[in-house]
């Protein structure tokens, strides 16, 4: 397996090649328990989106287009090296598949609690508060689950997270432009919607039936970053389906 990060991309002779995408300040290890059902034969590209790994500002000095650019190069480094290029995402990167793959670049999609109506719930506010203060309880498996896919360093001057404000409205705006997208959607999908996602609306869902191509699961038990032993384990053998079509 040729492990590739968002810098570079060596030649290979696998035919086919598979690109991670992670979330709006999320991290490459979200998708740890996926990656080793990945065929040796296959590239494998797991992108770190540019503000992430980094300090506060080096996330909110960044930008959407500069994220979709990033995606857009790699998925183009892909094809051409590449006869069949699958994309597995979570969250904001699913929206950046979708685009890819309506604009003909992708031949398959895995997507990860897909954010096309968004909704705040008590725990979307209380996760980043426990996170920030670092008070988080031994049986807190939600607020664990949403810090270790967390891609920012932590800074204790509150006033830094104020330059992340335009980062999510450019969110919100990519939200409304690929719901517009989704009916467009013609290759192989597998979408999971989490019902107690923190942020993701199960009305997402609507948007993603829109298209036929999309095979559609919902996750009874699972939120946001945190999916349970069950969830998961059916995630993973989805998953595993997917990459054997």
């Amino acid at each position: 397996m040729t492990r590739l990060d968002s810098k570079s991309f060596d030649k290979s002779d696998s035919s086919v090649a598979i690109l991670f995408i992670h979330g709006i300040l999320g991290n490459r290890e979200f998708f740890n328990f996926l990656l080793p059902f990945v065929p040796s034969a296959w590239t494998v590209v797991n992108l770190l989106l540019k503000g992430h790994g980094g300090s506060v500002s080096d996330f909110g000095n960044a930008s959407m287009s500069e994220w979709k650019k990033q995606v857009r190069e790699a998925v183009a480094g892909l094809r051409q090296q590449h006869r069949r290029v699958l994309i597995v995402a979570h969250s904001m990167g699913t929206l950046f598949a979708i685009r890819e793959s309506v604009e003909g670049n992708a031949d398959g999609l895995f997507l990860l609690n897909t954010p096309l109506k968004i909704r705040l719930t008590r725990r979307l506010f209380e996760t980043p508060v426990k996170i920030f203060r670092g008070k988080i309880s031994e049986n807190d498996v939600w607020t664990q689950a949403a810090l270790d896919s967390y891609g920012v360093e932590h800074d204790p001057n509150i006033f830094h997270y104020f330059g992340w404000i335009p980062r999510y409205i450019e969110l919100f705006r990519e939200i409304r432009v690929v719901r517009r997208l989704c009916p467009d959607l013609n290759v192989c999908a597998e979408a999971f919607i989490s019902a107690y996602d923190e942020m993701v609306s199960p009305e997402s869902s609507k948007f993603l039936k829109c298209s036929s191509s999309v095979v559609l699961n919902i996750l009874d038990s699972s939120g946001h970053y945190y999916y349970t032993d069950n969830d998961r384990a059916f995630i993973v053998e989805r998953f595993k389906n997917f990459i054997g079509e």
